[in-house]
């Protein structure tokens, strides 16, 4: 689930799509953390229950196009091609009493999960994502997932992964429109999925720190940079320059400031 990105879909051969389903009728996480695919979630579950709104909202809001994105297609290009190979997969945290010490552990545990679930190789494996929901956390809910995901998402970026935030409240705003909210949800989620070249516009966000971006950036072209078309590598490059330039003149005048103290 990538919202409001300008990925390059990952095309829907018979012979990806015979793959993405090989690998799904030996899966291996079906218990584990109470990890359901979607296709489950649609076909056992009531349609008021929490997983099942969320598929609802991804196959109804995600999947389609929007009037208020910026450009054709669907709000995330990814996911008609995971909703077909069914490599979305959902947990339920039912508890109404946590921490987010309490949810950043959860998340780790997810995060080891995701790479056991099929598909784990080929490209079919770019479009799995693990949503993780939580359902009764009320007027806290917004603090405790921006709160985690901000906690955690230096070290997922690090392993060539995005955690992705998800809430009614979220404000971030889209890449052409910033009157679109993409990641607003009407259950509280964080998702797991792999990073993909087209994340750079959520790795040199001016809102981050120097030191921020320059961090994602190096994980970005450590785990992409051989992968990646040749703007975006020029891109990525280009920003991490930039923030390292940033955090020079930081430390310069720090030590400017320090010195006329002395």
């Amino acid at each position: 689930m990538i919202p409001d990105n300008d990925a390059v879909p990952v095309i829907e051969s018979d012979r990806l799509m015979m793959q993405g389903r090989a690998c799904l009728e030996r899966p291996l996480a079906t218990v584990r953390g109470g990890l359901v695919q979607a296709s489950v979630v649609e076909r056992e579950q009531a349609a008021d229950a929490p997983l099942a709104v969320t598929v609802a909202w991804i196959r109804n809001f995600l999947a389609r196009p929007h009037a208020d994105v910026g450009r054709a297609g669907p709000v995330c290009p990814f996911t008609p091609a995971a909703l077909a190979l069914d490599t979305i997969w959902l947990a339920e945290v039912s508890d109404r009493q946590v921490s987010v010490e309490r949810i950043v552990d959860l998340i780790g545990e997810y995060r080891d999960l995701f790479g056991d679930i099929e598909p784990r190789n080929g490209q079919a494996a770019i479009n799995k994502t693990v949503l993780v929901v939580f359902p009764h956390l009320g007027a806290d809910a917004a603090g405790f997932i921006d709160d985690v995901q901000r906690e955690l998402k230096p070290s997922f970026v690090d392993l060539g992964l995005m955690l992705g935030e998800f809430h009614a409240g979220n404000e971030s705003p889209g890449l052409r429109n910033p009157a679109f909210r993409p990641l607003r949800s009407p259950v509280p989620m964080l998702a797991i999925r792999h990073m993909v070249e087209t994340d750079l516009p959520f790795l040199r966000r001016d809102l981050d720190s120097a030191q921020i971006r320059a961090q994602y950036l190096r994980s970005y072209l450590r785990r992409l940079g051989g992968t990646v078309r040749r703007n975006y590598f020029d891109q990525a490059v280009a920003a991490l320059v930039e923030a390292e330039i940033e955090l020079k003149a930081a430390r310069s005048d720090a030590t400017r400031a320090a010195a006329s103290q002395a």
